[in-house]
């Protein structure tokens, strides 16, 4: 019985085993036919996996989003041709391009205009295929006679192939569009990727300006690469051709469609080279609705080469400088808005106050003046005499109804998932007065009145003043983008115009209208007669400050205004920054030389 027993047992259990292997192939069956319902491409993309351990590839393209000026022009993304290298793996045994006929690799070597030295160390350098860069951190571009040369040249483990660069060659003055650069999490061109696909710029994101902003729109669905199936050394198979990979999605990229006039943008750049401006920025905004059409910071920057230890890079259109008499606008609005001055009531001006150190620019002074002329002549005595009549928060609260001492660019709330989206990356907010100034300060306030002390205002925020002045005191918010487009045209997402109040509320129309008849007086009689032969007649404001760099007495010199006269067009902001004190007003000049080639332009 007991022997009977035992075996009935092992019998179970002989069962009970084929049983459970039974269910564990049936459960497996069902999984399989699971996955081959629900994803299609599996068994596909598990030979893709298989195939890329064999392959080495090259990324062509990004998949980035380009930016595009308001009519279209691109601004980023152009199609190149380069040379594709694919190492061996085995450098102990093979090497290219030594395994090529001499006359061959001294000819391939001349084409790229290097030596074969210098060829062979790129060529193997690691084991990852890449782009000749001849020695640098980009790939190098080809001319079309090169492309002929290399195709008919047929070099082994070597091929031309399209690329999409981003940036042009050179420095430009358009910080406001910003950099790459490797961030943290992303693999490196140093460290190549994980199926040996590499390519100096292919996994970088925004660093600054839009390209920061937008990174979440910009940054694409996968990049665009060549692969070749490669032997065990490492040796490209001539026999197999090359392929090429790429996203599916017809909407992707997506392009941003920025407000600017790429035509206006570069046109600018060359008036700042010719003028010998050594810091600074000008902005140009379109006097209907604030849009950015250029906006030139100095010095330039180069997008491919920055370090961001540098200052170079920085947009100074959105960073505060000292603002000198252009701010006498805040203090001129706050004295109509309050009746600080009677109508017909006038000053007297004999080159120095008596008080804190105050003089006027004009030695022996201007005399007997009323306010519309002190605003001509910018005549300091005037403004410290009717800023005595006035309180600092009255000031304040006048800089707010006109856009400044706030940030003023254009954002937007819940914008295609992102919580706020910007687009002036790092903008200053200014500021009319320090915390820490007591508004009772007599001494503190004549010297904000005046546009010194502790006052910071932008080229952005001084620009669309003025276009606050031609819309009645309607504060409007400058855009950089107007859409976002999907790669086939059509529109992913609005960016509209929208208005930006104060909390102060607004100046009056009255106000605004008297602001711009009294800046067509600076040019008329005053600080800007120089413009008197400009191709518009045009009007503004001009301005000197004084500040100190490492020590020394230095000058931001400033002329805003808006032209033609009659209809205008363009608002413009000209900042020259830290020039000698004896320099001629350079500011004034460039802004002729802009409005004079808007005018040409229109």
């Amino acid at each position: 019985m007991h022997v009977q027993l035992k075996r009935r047992i092992y019998i179970t259990c002989i069962l009970l085993t084929g049983l459970f292997i039974l269910l564990m192939i049936r459960l497996a069956w069902v999984q399989v036919v699971q996955i081959n319902r629900t994803m299609p491409g599996f068994q596909r993309t598990v030979r893709e996996m298989s195939v890329l351990q064999r392959e080495r590839g090259v990324v062509l393209d990004a998949g980035r989003g380009q930016f595009t000026d308001y009519k279209g022009q691109p601004l980023t993304g152009k199609l190149e041709w380069g040379v594709v290298l694919f190492p061996y793996t085995d450098q102990s045994s093979h090497s290219y391009p030594s395994t090529m006929e001499n006359s061959r690799v001294k000819e391939f070597a001349a084409l790229l205009h290097t030596d074969v030295k210098s060829l062979q160390k790129e060529w193997n350098q690691g084991n990852a295929p890449h782009f000749w860069t001849a020695g640098t951190d980009q790939p190098s571009t080809l001319t079309d006679s090169q492309v002929i040369r290399l195709r008919e040249l047929k070099a082994d483990g070597a091929s031309v192939y399209p690329m999409m660069t981003r940036y042009g060659q050179g420095a430009t003055g358009m910080q406001w569009l910003g950099y790459l650069a490797e961030q943290p999490g992303f693999p490196n061109a140093k460290s190549g990727h994980k199926n040996e696909v590499k390519q100096p710029f292919a996994m970088k994101s925004g660093a600054a300006g839009l390209e920061k902003t937008l990174e979440p729109l910009l940054m694409g669905i996968g990049p665009t690469l060549v692969s070749r199936m490669v032997a065990g050394s490492g040796e490209v198979i001539p026999d197999i051709l090359p392929r090429v990979i790429a996203p599916s999605n017809t909407h992707y990229p997506l392009r941003a469609e920025t407000t600017i006039h790429i035509d206006l943008q570069q046109g600018i750049e060359q008036i700042v080279k010719k003028s010998g401006m050594k810091e600074g920025a000008i902005v140009v905004l379109d006097a209907a609705n604030a849009d950015v059409r250029a906006m030139v910071s100095v010095p330039f920057y180069n997008p491919q080469h920055v370090d961001p230890k540098q200052t170079a890079w920085a947009n100074r259109a959105v960073k505060g400088a000292v603002p000198g008499s252009i701010f006498k606008i805040v203090t001129a609005a706050a004295a109509l808005e309050y009746q600080a001055v009677s109508k017909g009531e006038t000053f007297h001006c004999g080159g120095e106050w008596g008080k804190y150190g105050l003089s006027c620019w004009k030695e022996h002074g201007h005399g007997k003046l009323n306010l519309e002329q002190g605003f001509a002549e910018s005549c300091n005595i005037v403004f410290a005499e009717t800023a005595r009549r006035l309180s600092m928060e009255q000031l304040e609260r006048t800089a707010d109804a006109l856009g400044l001492a706030r940030p003023i660019g254009w954002e937007g709330k819940q914008v295609a998932g992102m919580p706020i989206l910007h687009h002036f990356d790092h903008e200053d907010a200014g500021r009319v007065r320090l915390p820490s100034v007591s508004p009772q300060d007599e001494g503190a306030k004549v010297q904000t009145a005046i546009g010194q002390r502790d006052v910071l205002v932008t080229p952005l925020q001084a620009a669309n003043l003025i276009v606050t002045l031609l819309h009645d005191g309607k504060v409007t918010a400058p855009r950089l983008v107007q859409r976002i487009r999907f790669a086939d045209g059509d529109t992913m997402l609005d960016m509209p115009m929208h208005d930006s109040p104060s909390s102060a509320g607004r100046i009056s129309p009255g106000t605004a209208h008297q602001l711009l008849s009294w800046m067509k007086k600076v040019v008329s009689d005053g600080t800007g007669k120089s413009l008197q032969h400009a191709r518009w007649q045009v009007a503004g404001k001009s301005g000197t400050a004084q500040v100190q760099q490492h020590g020394e007495k230095r000058n931001h010199q400033w002329f805003i205004g808006y032209g033609p006269t009659e209809q205008p067009q363009y608002a413009v902001a000209v900042l020259v920054q830290n020039v000698a004190p004896s320099s001629r007003h350079q500011a004034t000049a460039i802004f002729r030389k802009v409005m004079d080639y808007l005018a040409e332009s229109s």
